[in-house]
């Protein structure tokens, strides 16, 4: 019997009043592991005691205290504990809204190069882990704050933003990341729309041009220009990664995953998933799979 991957969704389970930022944060003592599962919203999580092993799209991370992930909603993602041992970690789970905002649009642009060829995890050195640390406590006592006081949501946001400031500045593998091409506020909002819904079979360049009543000339031109890419290519690359991680963490049939990123077809997704990788599906889950026999 194939095993799906859980679909968890606790965030849309909260209801947020008018002018509550869509966020829930807590800093707690994890017993247990969980098995692998997704979610349409994005996670930061840190380690600040314990050990473990997380495993995002197939690929294996040990965690310790400064230990820290930014997941977006592609991410397929389970952890795991080591015999008696726990974990204390904050999770911070949150919109992908949020973070394409105009004023802030470098975070678009670093967010689309992790999905594109960073890791999404690595060990922050001592200080700065002090200082993230130090961030995500002032977010999580704001959020805790009852009654509401003057500026939380406004405050939260801030803190939010800075958190993942810190994430991408101590990522090993943004040093060298240039400055981002200039945008108007509304190109960005075409990159938030294909992140939330590539897994939409009926999503096209043209449906996204209608969807915000400008041309397909204007959508293809932006992806080109601030991504480097067109629009298919950028769709692909969505779907290719959530596709790779259920080949290698899930037993789901390539046929059952074809289908689970988007697309309309098995023969279409056989042909984009081998020029993307390299080598078919098939050969893919047999050099990465991590499922038992």
């Amino acid at each position: 019997m194939t095993t799906f991957p859980i679909f968890q969704d606790s965030l849309r389970l909260n209801t947020f009043k008018k002018g509550e930022l869509p966020l829930y944060i807590k800093h707690y003592t994890v017993h247990n592991g969980y098995p692998n599962h997704h979610h349409e919203f994005v996670e930061i999580s840190l380690v600040t005691g314990g050990e473990g092993t997380e495993v995002v799209n197939g690929a294996e991370h040990r965690l310790g205290p400064g230990s820290i992930c930014l997941l977006l909603p592609y991410h397929l993602h389970a952890l795991k504990l080591h015999g008696d041992r726990k974990l204390v970690k904050f999770c911070c789970m949150f919109d992908i809204n949020l973070l394409f905002q105009p004023d802030f649009a470098e975070v678009g642009r670093w967010l689309v190069r992790l999905s594109d060829e960073m890791t999404p995890f690595y060990d922050l050195p001592a200080q700065p882990f002090e200082a993230l640390q130090s961030v995500l406590f002032a977010l999580e006592n704001e959020y805790r704050t009852v009654p509401e006081t003057l500026g939380k949501q406004g405050f939260m946001r801030i803190k939010l933003l800075e958190a993942i400031y810190l994430f991408f500045r101590h990522h090993p593998g943004f040093a060298s990341l240039e400055q981002p091409s200039s945008a108007q506020p509304e190109e960005w909002d075409f990159v938030k729309y294909v992140n939330t819904h590539f897994l939409e079979e009926n999503i096209s360049l043209e449906e996204v041009a209608g969807k915000f009543g400008v041309s397909v000339f204007v959508v293809r031109n932006a992806f080109k220009r601030l991504l480097g890419k067109n629009f298919l290519e950028y769709l692909h690359q969505l779907r290719i990664r959530r596709a790779s991680g259920l080949l290698s963490a899930t037993d789901m049939s390539v046929s059952e995953i074809a289908y689970d990123v988007g697309f309309s077809s098995l023969r279409s997704f056989t042909r984009v998933f081998k020029e993307a990788t390299g080598m078919s599906a098939t050969d893919y889950r047999k050099k990465h799979s991590r499922v038992d026999p």
